[in-house]
């Protein structure tokens, strides 16, 4: 993935507490579409918030099986399966060129990328190497998207939303893109709700524990 696909530490990026604007609204503050997922966690925020942004793609249930049949397109045209890897932090490998835009420990979190996701074969990501070319790209025939995650405590449990958007640089793109989110939006709920229920397993799960995807 070549700069896109680096992975930063969230506690790496400096929290900005400056202003009342979440980082969402700043990333992305009008779109196309978006989907909202909530789940709530009994466990402190900082405990979700690492969580967040340790949870891999072996810990949320159905994505692999889903990753595989979207790739087989790609399979048929490259030889190469392009998914994320096993491994890596799921907040920053949703998609092929992924990178954290940015970070508030412990209240939230936003990811981004930029790419023609439509393309089942082909999507090349724009390469990113800063969240401010995120914000300035404007070249059609692309889509941006951002992966966003809220934590607020509510008593003694964290109420954790994410929240996905998109946004077309013009508008043949958008009819694209709309087209393809119909298509793709029951799974993509799906695996939100998976990769919740995936967080709150490793949040809840102890130091020694190893979360499993059941």
């Amino acid at each position: 993935m070549g700069k896109g696909g680096r992975r930063a530490g969230l506690r790496q990026l400096a929290a900005d507490t400056g202003g009342r604007v979440s980082l969402l609204e700043q990333f992305m503050p009008r779109f196309d579409t978006r989907s909202q997922h909530a789940i709530a966690i009994d466990a402190p925020a900082q405990a979700v918030f690492t969580a967040v942004g340790a949870v891999t793609v072996t810990e949320v249930r159905f994505l692999r099986e889903l990753e595989f049949i979207r790739a087989l397109p790609g399979l048929a045209a490259t030889g190469r399966v392009d998914a994320p890897a096993l491994g890596a932090p799921l907040v920053v490998s949703f998609t092929r060129g992924a990178v954290l835009l940015g970070a508030r420990p412990p209240e939230e979190v936003v990811a981004g990328a930029i790419g023609r996701f439509w393309r089942l074969a082909g999507n090349t990501p724009v390469v990113l190497g800063s969240p401010e070319e995120f914000l300035t790209f404007t070249d059609p025939g692309f889509s941006k998207a951002v992966v966003g995650f809220r934590l607020v405590p509510t008593g003694a449990e964290t109420l954790l939303t994410t929240e996905t958007r998109f946004v077309a640089t013009d508008e043949a793109t958008r009819r694209l893109m709309s087209r393809y989110w119909r298509v793709i939006r029951p799974a993509s709920n799906l695996i939100r709700a998976e990769w919740l229920r995936a967080i709150r397993r490793r949040a809840l799960s102890r130091p020694e524990e190893a979360p499993e995807s059941t």
